[in-house]
């Protein structure tokens, strides 16, 4: 008995109490088995079967207990290693700026910056300017964690000599704030010009994303392949542009000698739709041509396309900054050996005319920064730029004198010559016209089909009838479709021919006739003035006086023609023929 006195586990509990729970465990397992022993000892003392069985439930029963206890300790200890994870400080994040010689790491955390010690477990070779890395409470470096996705997006205004870019500043307007920020290691080979776009750490000291520049939004890529041929019915302003551009490109030795100095700008103002845009990017695309073959070497056309409006806005110094953009973006691809051309369409919106008034008007800022730029563009670098506007007289006086804008060119509705160039272009020779004689050539009868439409459309008689004008001195004038033609008038008219055409033979029988017809551009017509609203209310046609060339304080009095009576003594007329 004394024996099991000395191996009692209660008694090994009371003097040898334990301190940890992997002493617990280690002591728990070794009275397990302790205890075990003794029952063996105990089954081999005993003779009776039914106590054996009894021992031998216990020994398993302990040997279950010794599994639980197991699982216990394991338990105990991941709660032990959440509660220290939970429990212990969080780690700081800053940004890397740099390291020092002395295998120091200069961090920037907040609004402030540090050397930090370098855990020695880091290769500091591994770590560059932009990382975030992780910090303790002392402020050294323990990690690093991957790129941070958020941060303020700034525009380059310069780039500095070292790599190191100006930011934001716009210098136009007082008070606009500016910086000078790094650049993260990923950045250092990335090129960058004013204008671009980065995004900044959250210590706003480092660019540590490029974004892409703002010249995309208005920068065709590649300029489409627009010939003079393509532009019909401005043989005279093309022959002032060729004169006015291309001549000092090509001949720059014989202006030099004349000491000649080619125009900066000109102005391109004219009737909507009469192919002021389309004469931009014939420009462009014969500039790049005539200089790839005078120099010998493939030089890109680049054509800045941009509309008067969009410039426009709401935030104070923007829009400035937008055409400050334009001119930098036109000066680098110069640089790179390109010929640029910025073509700004519905230039009165935001060159129009100053005015002294104590509300703030945003031309008072916009057009003294349109006349900078365009005086800093002598020189190698200098480009060409191309104004486009259906009101010339809104346009700011400034701009348009000369050392500026140095030419003006109108661009004229199409007369019946200059009309037939047009359905020239979009009614080709491959398309189907109706009605053909034996005999008579494709070509032939497109020909005639042309001469017989633009005979019907330019007659002045009461059919082509729109719009009546009294004059201050009591004369009366008629103004017809004619005088409202434009090349994009045109051509939606051979568009919609060429729909009814086509609409007509699908429902035809094989073998009927097919084709575009005069009945077709003549029925087109009537629905390109009626449905396209082509005529203007009468309170609001004086504005348009000034586009045909009818100066708007002569006019007294506007009469629009009656469309519902017209459409019926035409067709009366014809129903009689």
């Amino acid at each position: 008995m004394s024996d099991h006195r000395h191996t009692d586990p209660t008694n090994e509990d009371l003097s040898h109490p334990q301190s940890s729970g992997e002493s617990q465990e280690r002591d728990g397992d070794g009275r397990v088995r302790e205890m075990a022993e003794i029952i063996d000892q105990v089954s081999h003392e005993i003779t009776a079967d039914e106590a054996k069985k009894k021992l031998y439930r216990l020994k398993k029963r302990l040997f279950d207990l010794e599994a639980d206890w197991r699982r216990c300790a394991q338990e105990r200890e991941k709660m032990e290693e959440i509660l220290e994870k939970l429990s212990s400080p969080a780690f700081r994040m800053g940004t890397l700026l740099g390291k020092t010689e002395e295998g120091l790491g200069w961090i920037a955390v907040g609004g402030s910056d540090y050397f930090s010690q370098i855990d020695p477990r880091i290769n500091p070779d591994e770590l560059e300017a932009g990382q975030r890395v992780r910090l303790n409470e002392a402020l050294s470096i323990v990690g690093t964690a991957g790129p941070e996705p958020f941060g303020a997006i700034v525009q380059v205004s310069k780039v500095l000599p070292d790599g190191r870019v100006e930011i934001g500043g716009d210098r136009s307007v007082a008070g606009a704030p500016s910086a000078v920020v790094g650049r993260a290691a990923s950045l250092k080979d990335v090129p960058v010009v004013p204008g671009d776009s980065l995004r900044l750490d959250n210590t706003s000291r480092l660019a540590v994303e490029y974004l892409g520049g703002r010249q995309e939004n208005h920068l065709l890529e590649e300029v489409p392949e627009v010939s003079w041929k393509d532009v019909g019915g401005q043989k005279k302003a093309i022959e002032e542009i060729q004169k006015a551009i291309l001549n000092p490109v090509l001949h720059e030795d014989l202006y030099a000698r004349y000491r000649f100095r080619s125009p900066k700008g000109f102005l391109l103002f004219g009737p909507p739709g009469c192919g002021k845009t389309l004469i931009g990017k014939a420009t462009a695309h014969q500039l790049a041509l005539e200089m790839q073959e005078k120099e010998g070497r493939p030089i890109k056309g680049v054509f800045f396309h941009i509309k008067g409006p969009e410039i426009f806005n709401m935030w104070l110094g923007e829009s400035e900054r937008i055409v400050r953009e334009l001119f930098e973006q036109g000066r680098e691809a110069r640089k790179r050996g390109d010929f640029p051309v910025l073509f700004i369409d519905e230039a009165e919106a935001i060159l129009g005319t100053r005015r002294s008034i104590r509300s703030f008007n945003i031309h008072n800022t916009l057009v003294p920064m349109f006349c900078a730029e365009m005086d800093g563009m002598s020189g190698p670098n200098g480009f060409m730029v191309i104004l486009a506007t259906n009101r010339p007289e809104m346009i700011d006086p400034a701009i348009l004198r000369p050392g500026r804008i140095d030419r003006k060119i109108r661009v004229v509705r199409p007369d019946r010559e200059a009309a037939m160039e047009i359905i020239s272009i979009y009614l080709t020779g491959d398309i189907p016209i109706a009605g053909i004689a034996e005999g008579v050539s494709s070509d032939q009868a497109r020909q005639e089909l042309a001469n017989r439409f633009l005979e019907k459309l330019y007659a002045p008689t009461e059919e082509n009838a729109v719009l009546e004008v009294v004059l201050r001195s009591g004369k009366r004038e008629v103004l017809h479709r004619s005088d409202l033609a434009s090349g994009a008038l045109l051509a939606s008219i051979v568009d919609r021919a060429k729909e009814k055409a086509l609409l007509r033979e699908m429902g035809q029988a094989e073998g009927e006739a097919r084709g575009v017809s005069l009945e077709d551009l003549l029925q087109a017509t009537n629905d390109e003035f009626e449905e396209g609203d082509i005529v203007p209310a009468t309170d609001g046609a004086e504005d348009w006086m000034t586009l045909l060339d009818l100066r708007q304080r002569d006019v007294v009095d506007l009469k629009r023609f009656d469309s519902g009576n017209r459409e019926r003594k035409v067709l009366e007329r014809r129903a009689i023929e």
